[in-house]
């Protein structure tokens, strides 16, 4: 009798733990997809208002990239405690499509920023295929690496945040005004906050006007 009542209070201890540990995968599942819905009404808002921008820019005749030269003065001259290369930038054309980056460079010891302005306002479907990936990637931290929605949206600017861990690099894209792109990585981090604080010396409100 006692044999079988320890089996049945084993049971269904199991049965409660197992029930339990249900419940907690539930329940991060629950959350993850309404993360993952949010996300993806987050980002059809921003297409829908980025075209809506892009409607307006053909309306004026504006369907060009800006000039490397114009893009290089939008970058940070610098970064507190670095040294500065000259900037580079490059325009390419194909057709009547046009694309223009324009990049900088700091290093401090053997850490290295860069920072990369792309103008896509004459290849616009490449602005829409970065938006698509911001959708797409996870959210979500391992050991291995932490990929998250960048702290710095706001009206017109939508980005994600990567950080590998063992590699200790960080990145940071933004997606601003469905036209820019701006690109910041730094090495030898141990978090998010450089790239942070570099990306936020870019005019971001100024070029989601534009």
């Amino acid at each position: 009798m006692k044999v079988l009542l320890a089996i049945s209070l084993g049971t269904a201890l199991l049965t409660m733990a197992a029930c339990e540990q249900t419940i907690k995968v539930s329940d991060t599942y629950t959350t993850r997809v309404d993360k993952l819905k949010e996300r993806a009404e987050k980002v059809q808002e921003f297409r829908d208002v980025s075209r809506s921008q892009r409607a307006v820019r053909e309306e004026r005749g504006d369907t060009l990239s800006l000039s490397y030269e114009e893009l290089q003065k939008l970058l940070p001259a610098s970064v507190n405690g670095y040294t500065a290369a000259p900037p580079s930038g490059r325009l390419s054309k194909m057709s009547n499509l046009t694309n223009s980056v324009a990049s900088s460079e700091f290093k401090k010891d053997d850490t290295t920023i860069k920072v990369e302005l792309v103008d896509y306002n004459g290849t616009y479907h490449l602005s829409e295929g970065a938006v698509s990936i911001f959708a797409m990637l996870p959210e979500g931290e391992d050991k291995h690496q932490l990929i998250r929605a960048s702290s710095l949206e706001d009206d017109g600017v939508l980005g994600i945040e990567i950080f590998r861990k063992n590699e200790h690099a960080a990145q940071i894209s933004l997606a601003v005004g469905g036209r820019f792109l701006v690109k910041v990585t730094a090495d030898k981090q141990t978090d998010l906050a450089l790239v942070e604080s570099v990306a936020q010396q870019v005019d971001l409100k100024k070029l989601a006007k534009l």
